[in-house]
Parts: structure tokens; C-alpha cells; sequence
């Protein structure tokens, strides 16, 4: 697993980290879900990737197409540097395990460190595998976020 996503393809976690990091971010008054909505995610993915000479410029064509302005830094983050500790809930007494994710990240050193070529392959010729990694992390964090563990104002945006 890399990245939070369920695969050993280390490139194709990179580039759907980057999908995925786009599609949270997007102005979901403008996206909104449809029933084809991941069918012009893909496509949006694979003409994106195609024409992209890097993962910055892969990056830069993707963003207008799912109509995102900006990345927001709480759905860049990679995993790296969270600890897990331990919450009582006051009101419940239940005991509840926290991920502390630590200082905010926005890709620099993942973007310098991947093989954009490779990565940009993967995203091109291997779309639906990086659109299902996107779906399936999706999916895994729809019961956290009924729980409210996971909220949009919630991750590591405190320190604006």
C-alpha cells in the first residue's frame, strides 16, 4: 500500500495521489456527480496525461478540467509522518484512535522525487486502474467520514 492507496504499483499510487488530490479539491458546485462523471474523469485523466511533458504540467492541464482553482494542502498529504495516538471522548468515555498528520505537505518532495515519465505512463495508458485506486480509496473513507472522523474543514487546516 502506498500513499493510502491499495496497490504495490508505486508509480500508480503517485499519480493517483495527484488525481485524487485534484478531485477533492475541485469547486463541487461547478463538478458536481453525475451518473458519467467518472467516465470524463477519466478521459480528463488520459488527455491530461497524454499531452503533459511533466507531472507539474500533468498537474496544471488536470486542475480546469475537474474544475479545481487550487490544490487544497489537506488532500495533498502522503501518509508520511503521521503518529497515531489515543483520544478519550469525554462525553462517552469511548476511547478513540487519532492519526496526527503532522506538518501539512504539498508534493514538493514527492513531485521531485518520482519518475514523471513512468508516472505519466501509468496515469495515460493505465487510466482505470488509477481511477479505481481513486474510487476505492473514496469508498474506504465514506464510513470515516459518516463517523465524522474525516471532514473537509477538518485536516491539518488549523494553522492558516
Amino acid at each position: 500500500m502506498y500513499y493510502g492507496f491499495d496497490t504495490s504499483d508505486e508509480n500508480a499510487a503517485v499519480g493517483a495521489l495527484l488525481v485524487y488530490g485534484i478531485w477533492r479539491s475541485r469547486d463541487t458546485k461547478r463538478f458536481k456527480i453525475s451518473p458519467t462523471v467518472w467516465g470524463q474523469v477519466e478521459q480528463a485523466v488520459k488527455s491530461s496525461s497524454k499531452r503533459a511533458m511533466d507531472l507539474n504540467d500533468f498537474i496544471e492541464r488536470l486542475k480546469p478540467k475537474l474544475q479545481c482553482a487550487t490544490i487544497q494542502p489537506r488532500w495533498m498529504w502522503d501518509g508520511s509522518g503521521n503518529t497515531i495516538t489515543m483520544h478519550a471522548d469525554r462525553s462517552t468515555g469511548e476511547i478513540i484512535q487519532i492519526e496526527d498528520k503532522g506538518r501539512r505537505v504539498f508534493w514538493t518532495q514527492l513531485l521531485e522525487d518520482a519518475d514523471h515519465i513512468v508516472v505519466l505512463d501509468r496515469l495515460y495508458k493505465r487510466t482505470s486502474l488509477i481511477i479505481a485506486l481513486v474510487r476505492d480509496r473514496l469508498e474506504r473513507e465514506k464510513p470515516l467520514e459518516a463517523r465524522g472522523l474525516i471532514k473537509e474543514e477538518d485536516i491539518i487546516d488549523a494553522e492558516v
